[in-house]
């Protein structure tokens, strides 16, 4: 039979997770009360409606290491491209095994939690033991000789202590207690056409923000410095002058999109006072001001005072 565990690992996930086939009923009822973002909506309540010929969920960890700075980007966010990659490439040997399976987005975080895998945080994170919130979740459905019974191999506690500090540093969403408004979730403003100017204002970094991660005292504290590669991908000014392909192939090519790299790049740009990219945006306001005038007004205000 094939060792699916092993096979997840061949293509860089760190552990993995063969659960039943189950209704998202706690996850369900949070969405039904307004608590999750819209994108998650079109999700079945229960999976056994869009696979039926699925007998097994698996889900594959990949945790990472943040970066010592991530004022330019998280580190999740090249993770996550990396995940994706590398649950394309599984899919393909589990099809090669003769083991039928389609890439599935389910609620992971609410699954691992439900079988005591993992604990929900106040931020809607998941603790996972030993990586903390600091990992990539990728899912599958599978359609297995034997149906999964699963027993689980960690004892269900609660982790979050409601500390207080991620909700210090948040844009707004979090509440406390397990309470979230997504509607305040900075990745929801700076996806917004165009930015809203508060959101412009208290732009981080790139793409989102991970601060809820960490000034969390559950997360292991070690970091690395952000490799050479991204930096100079993701520099602003190197968005601005045209190098997306480079940045596409690092974290994306949905996220590396110009609505949402360039537009972001255009406020990361000014909130860092890199004047050096006025002339990228002076020719960027002459071809496409129109799309971008929000955040081009913004980043001149910024960057030539007088």
């Amino acid at each position: 039979m094939t060792d699916i565990h092993a096979l997840t690992k061949e293509v860089g996930f760190r552990e993995s997770f063969l659960l039943p086939v189950e209704p998202y009923t706690d996850w369900t009822r949070h969405r039904n009360d307004g608590v999750f973002h819209p994108n998650t909506y079109p999700l079945v309540s229960d999976p056994k409606e869009a696979y039926p010929w699925a007998n097994a969920v698996l889900i594959c960890v990949m945790p990472y290491v943040p970066y010592t700075d991530e004022t330019l980007v998280a580190s999740y966010y090249p993770a996550s491209n990396s995940s994706y990659h590398a649950m394309k490439r599984l899919l393909s040997l589990l099809k090669a095994s003769g083991i039928r399976a389609d890439r599935a987005e389910t609620p992971y975080r609410e699954q691992l939690a439900s079988y005591g895998i993992g604990s929900r945080m106040d931020n809607q994170l998941l603790y996972l033991k030993p990586y903390g919130t600091y990992h990539v979740l990728q899912g599958a459905m599978l359609a297995l000789p034997e149906p999964v019974d699963y027993t689980p191999r960690r004892t269900p506690n609660e982790v979050c202590d409601h500390c207080g500090l991620c909700r210090e540093v948040c844009f707004g969403a979090i509440k406390g207690d397990f309470e979230f408004d997504w509607t305040r979730c900075i990745h929801t403003y700076m996806e917004g056409d165009p930015i809203p100017a508060d959101a412009m204002a208290w732009m981080p970094s790139l793409l989102g923000c991970m601060r809820c991660q960490s000034v969390c005292p559950k997360n292991p504290q070690n970091a690395i410095p952000i490799p050479q590669t991204i930096r100079a991908a993701l520099d602003p000014v190197a968005v601005l002058k045209g190098n997306r392909r480079q940045a596409g192939d690092l974290i994306g090519k949905n996220l590396a999109g110009p609505n949402r790299l360039l537009r972001q790049s255009i406020v990361l740009a000014a909130n860092r006072n890199r004047t050096d990219a006025l002339p990228y945006l002076k020719a960027l306001r002459e071809t496409d001001g129109e799309r971008f005038r929000a955040e081009l007004d913004y980043a001149f205000s910024l960057l030539q005072k007088e």
